[in-house]
Order: C-alpha cells, then sequence, then structure tokens
C-alpha cells in the first residue's frame, strides 16, 4: 500500500469521527426543536452513525489493496447471513427506516391526539411514544395500543381531537345522488 494511500485512509477516518459528532450535533439540534424525546434522538443517531461506518468501510476498502469484488463478496456473505436470521422478521427493516422517516418528517409528535384510519381496524389515542419499531397509543380507557412504524405509511393519519366525520366513499355516494 501505497503511503498517498495511507494518507487518503488517515484523511477518511478522521473525516469520519468529524461527520459523526456534526451529524449527532445536527440530529440533537432538530431533534430538541421538535420536542422529541431524547430515547429517539439516540437511537435516531445510533442508526445513522451506523450508515456512516457502514460508508466509511466501503470507501476505506476502495483506497486500500482490496478490490470491489472482495468487498462485495464480504458484504454480500454478511447480508445473506442477516438476510437469512432475518427471514421471517423482514419487515423489521421496514419499520426501522420507517422510524427515521417519522423522526425528520412527519407532523404528529407525542402528546398528539392521533387516530389512524384503518378501515374497521381503526385505532385512536394520545400518542405515548414512536419506538424504533412502533407507534405506541394510549387510548382514553387506558389501554396501550401499538402500531408498526411502516404501516403508518400506509394509512392515513388524522391529528387532533376533530375526527373526520365522513369517510371518502360515502362523500363519494353522496356526490353520485
Amino acid at each position: 500500500m501505497s503511503l498517498t494511500s495511507l494518507l487518503f485512509i488517515a484523511l477518511v477516518v478522521m473525516s469520519f469521527f468529524y461527520g459523526q459528532k456534526k451529524l449527532a450535533k445536527l440530529i440533537l439540534a432538530f431533534g430538541e426543536n421538535r420536542n422529541v424525546d431524547k430515547a429517539r434522538i439516540h437511537y435516531v443517531t445510533w442508526v445513522l452513525r451506523a450508515i456512516l461506518a457502514l460508508l466509511t468501510l466501503m470507501v476505506i476498502s476502495l483506497l486500500s489493496d482490496l478490490g470491489f469484488n472482495d468487498f462485495g463478496l464480504f458484504f454480500s456473505s454478511m447480508f445473506a447471513v442477516i438476510g437469512v436470521a432475518l427471514f421471517a422478521q423482514w419487515s423489521i427493516l421496514s419499520n426501522v427506516t420507517a422510524s427515521i422517516i417519522v423522526f425528520f418528517f412527519f407532523p404528529y409528535r407525542v402528546g398528539h391526539q392521533v387516530k389512524i384510519l384503518d378501515g374497521d381496524n381503526s385505532i385512536e389515542g394520545k400518542l405515548e411514544e414512536i419506538t424504533l419499531f412502533h407507534v405506541i397509543l394510549l387510548a382514553d380507557n387506558g389501554a396501550k395500543l401499538t402500531f408498526p412504524n411502516a404501516m403508518v405509511f400506509q394509512k392515513a393519519v388524522v391529528i387532533g381531537e376533530h375526527q373526520p366525520t365522513r369517510t371518502a366513499k360515502s362523500a363519494a355516494a353522496e356526490e353520485d345522488n
């Protein structure tokens, strides 16, 4: 390995440490600005740091004597083992991804009254927590209800006390009459 490669690798490693600190500060500021729970800020930071570490490893392997094929073989083997381990639970990854997206982009927050519209299986309550895998609601009767994060993307979520008085189907039926 040449001296130039070693210098680039050192630069990448230093960039990783600087980048992860900067990323943590940005996520903390974003979370505090939106009044997000510290535990949720922590796991979002952890997931994004893991992604940054993976990208850093890719760059280091490309800069070192490892060829792209060696790197690809290593990661495809690793993902094959993980894939077999999570075969029955593939939705775990979609829930983690959904949790990160909910953290940055969704308008509802802990403490909001929400209703997740799912036909006859609609659930509503006060949003108590958004975890890595699911949303926890506290119903009026004190029951804790959970809903997978990935399903939140597939269903309409109504925020606030004012729930819809009619459905889209009933509105269409009224227009036909």
